[in-house]
């Protein structure tokens, strides 16, 4: 468990229908191990801010000009 401020909402592609990953993988890079995250609805919390600029959806597309001061992927 982790405190309420080291949460984030991360953005995951969704896998092939019949492909069940061992980790997925968010655009930011961070891998998430099954079990371990939770599937939303919608964006809710804190937004990963790399995840949001490197998401192909259009609606968060003025961020990758951010990118720079956003990061690049996280390594773990």
């Amino acid at each position: 468990m982790i405190g309420e401020s080291r949460r984030a909402c991360h953005l995951v592609p969704l896998p092939e229908a019949d492909a069940v990953p061992q980790l997925l993988t968010a655009y930011c890079g961070l891998r998430i191990a099954p079990g371990s995250g939770e599937v939303l609805r919608s964006p809710t919390g804190m937004p990963c801010e790399p995840c949001l600029a490197l998401s192909p959806a259009v609606t968060f597309a003025m961020l990758r000009q951010f990118r720079p001061r956003v990061g690049g992927p996280v390594e773990r």
